[in-house]
């Protein structure tokens, strides 16, 4: 390819019936002036090219940073979810291990109170046997002492006749 200044100098070959030397120049002139323009806008659309490059590289590094920053907060979130999952899992586990103590505990106490009632409904019985043991042996002492004092009533006034 040529650059206008070499399009500019260039020289023709001379020969008896030729071109128009003015002609040909201002035609070279022509060419080499649109040869600088195109030169120049070739130029400034690379420059505006690597720009635009420089941006889609910039855009698309941007891009990646937040394809790879979703999928971080998707595995985050997964974590999160999944450590959320086990430590509900592990919060129902305790929960039904407290319930299953408390339960036994409540067993336990109610066995406890079952036999303290057995106990005290055994020594109430006793009481109560006793009570009546002790409240016939006083009633016979008073029959015994009435009957005593009637015959010695009786015996007073067979005394007194």
């Amino acid at each position: 390819m040529f650059s206008p200044i070499e399009v500019k100098k260039y020289e023709f070959g001379k020969a008896l019936r030729g071109y128009d030397p003015t002609e040909v120049r201002g035609f070279l002139e022509s060419i080499a002036n649109e040869l600088e323009q195109l030169i120049e806008t070739n130029r400034n659309q690379t420059s505006e090219l690597d720009k635009l490059r420089s941006e889609v590289a910039t855009y698309k590094r941007v891009e990646q940073n937040m394809k790879e920053a979703l999928v971080s907060a998707q595995e985050a979130q997964r974590g999160a979810r999944e450590d959320s999952l086990r430590e509900s899992e592990l919060i129902r586990r305790e929960a039904e291990l407290a319930a299953e103590k408390i339960i036994r505990d409540a067993n336990v106490r109610g066995d406890e109170i079952r036999r303290e009632i057995e106990t005290l409904v055994n020594r109430r019985d006793s009481f109560v046997r006793k009570l009546r043991s002790l409240i016939r042996s006083e009633l016979e002492l008073i029959e015994l002492l009435e009957s005593a004092e009637s015959e010695s009533v009786e015996i007073e006034a067979e005394s007194e006749e």
